[in-house]
């Protein structure tokens, strides 16, 4: 089980994607609140069961996925925080979009950049942006 040493939004951020990264995807449901708003380019949704489905679908999509933090920024409370992240990983899985579309894996090794911005509140995470350049993933799977 993932372990947040206190639950300032870059501390949520950051066990959400340890546990992205190990695998350890049923550590998700004790980070985001019951009604968690996520959003990313494509799409949005409402609740820790979409939440952590997307996470999970990006997970099944890229098992060796990894991050580098290019920069972050934080409230002075550390109720929000905004990173930019490069991420790599390997096409392995099938890439399934919240609307149904699919395609299937092409092995090809994956690159871009994304920026999250996540808001807390009680100890969970309330709200979740994560805003990447969908095309450049597109021409990168052909």
């Amino acid at each position: 089980m993932t372990t947040v040493n206190a639950t300032t939004a870059k501390n949520l951020w950051d066990a959400v994607w340890n546990a992205v990264e190990s695998g350890s995807l049923e550590d998700l449901d004790h980070l985001f609140a019951d009604d968690a708003l996520f959003r990313t380019s494509s799409a949005e949704g409402k609740g820790r069961e979409y939440a952590t489905g997307v996470l999970g679908r990006h997970r099944a999509a890229y098992p060796d996925l990894r991050r580098e933090v290019l920069d972050v920024v934080e409230s002075a409370d550390g109720t929000a925080v905004c990173v930019e992240v490069l991420f790599s990983g390997t096409h392995q899985g099938t890439l399934v979009h919240p609307q149904g579309g699919r395609i299937e894996p092409t092995g090809r090794q994956l690159r871009w950049r994304a920026v999250d911005k996540v808001r807390v509140e009680n100890g969970r995470i309330r709200e979740w942006s994560a805003l990447f350049d969908r095309l450049s993933m597109l021409e990168q799977v052909g």
